[in-house]
C-alpha cells in the first residue's frame, strides 16, 4: 500500500529555503513519501483567517492525507504542537488555532498535543522543519509519535464562530476570499464591503467587464471579484477587512 500523500499549507512563500527544508526532512525519513505544497502564501502570520482557508482546502483533500499546517508566529513560545485526526486525515500544527475550524466542524475527531521535548534538535525558530515535518513523516509510515490526549475545547480557537465575516486571502489575480462558507449561510443575494454593496453572480462572465460582485468560488467560500479586473485594488481591500453577508 503506498505511503499517504503529505500536503504542506504555510505561509512561507515559495523563495527562500523553507519549504525545500521540510521537504528533505520528509524525504530523509523514507524517499517513498511523496510531497504536495497545497498552499504556500497562506495569511501571512494570521492563524485565524488562515484556520477558515484550511478548512475549506481540506474538504477537496483524498482520505488518509497528512497535512502539515505552519502558520506561526509564536514559535519558539509556550504554544503548544498539536495533532488532530478527523475522519481518515491527520493534521499536524501548532496550537494557535488554526486546526480549531476543522476540529470544530467534525462531528468525531480525535486531538493530541505533541511531546515536542523528545524531538532532537529542535531549532527556537523552525518548528515546521524540525518538530511537525518529522511527525508528519512517522504518521505517514504509520509510527506513533510521542503524544498525549487532549481535550478540544481546551485548544486555541475553540470558541470562534464557524464563519469569519473578513476578507482572509487575496490571490494574485486580486480577488478577495472570504471567511464565510456559502452553505451556511443560505440564500444570500449581496456582500457589503468596504461602504459598497455587491449583487450576487455565478461567475464572472455573468457580469459585465469592470463590474464588482460577489459569488461562491470553487472551495464553497464567498468571494469579492471584479470581472477583468483587481477587486483588491478597486476597494483598497486587505486580510481583515469586514464584509458583511445580506440575504435581501
Amino acid at each position: 500500500m503506498p505511503l499517504p500523500v503529505i500536503y504542506l499549507f504555510t505561509d512561507f512563500g515559495v523563495q527562500g529555503p523553507y519549504l525545500g527544508q521540510m521537504e528533505s526532512v520528509l524525504l530523509a525519513s523514507n524517499q517513498d513519501i511523496r510531497v504536495v505544497n497545497l498552499m504556500s502564501d497562506a495569511p501571512f502570520a494570521n492563524p485565524r483567517g488562515a484556520a477558515y482557508l484550511l478548512a475549506a482546502l481540506s474538504r477537496y483533500l483524498p482520505e488518509h492525507a497528512v497535512v502539515v499546517a505552519v502558520v506561526d508566529p509564536g514559535v519558539g513560545s509556550a504554544r503548544k504542537a498539536l495533532c488532530l485526526h478527523v475522519g481518515r486525515r491527520w493534521y499536524v500544527a501548532p496550537d494557535n488555532g488554526l486546526l480549531s475550524v476543522l476540529s470544530a466542524a467534525a462531528g468525531d475527531c480525535s486531538l493530541w498535543e505533541i511531546d515536542s521535548s523528545l524531538m532532537p534538535a529542535v531549532s527556537a525558530s523552525f518548528h515546521g522543519r524540525d518538530v511537525f515535518a518529522p511527525v508528519a513523516g512517522m504518521i505517514a509510515q504509520g509510527q506513533v509519535p510521542q503524544m498525549q490526549p487532549m481535550r478540544r475545547e481546551a485548544m486555541v480557537g475553540a470558541s470562534w464562530p464557524s464563519d469569519l465575516e473578513e476578507v482572509i486571502y487575496i490571490d494574485g489575480f486580486g480577488n478577495a476570499m472570504t471567511g464565510i462558507c456559502a452553505s451556511r449561510v443560505g440564500d444570500f443575494q449581496a456582500v457589503e464591503v468596504a461602504g459598497q454593496v455587491l449583487r450576487r453572480a455565478t461567475t464572472f462572465s455573468s457580469v459585465a467587464a469592470g463590474e464588482l460582485f460577489c459569488y461562491v468560488n470553487s472551495i464553497g467560500l464567498i468571494e469579492i471579484a471584479l470581472n477583468r479586473g483587481s477587486a483588491a485594488e478597486a476597494l483598497q481591500l486587505r486580510i481583515g477587512h469586514a464584509v458583511h453577508v445580506s440575504c435581501q
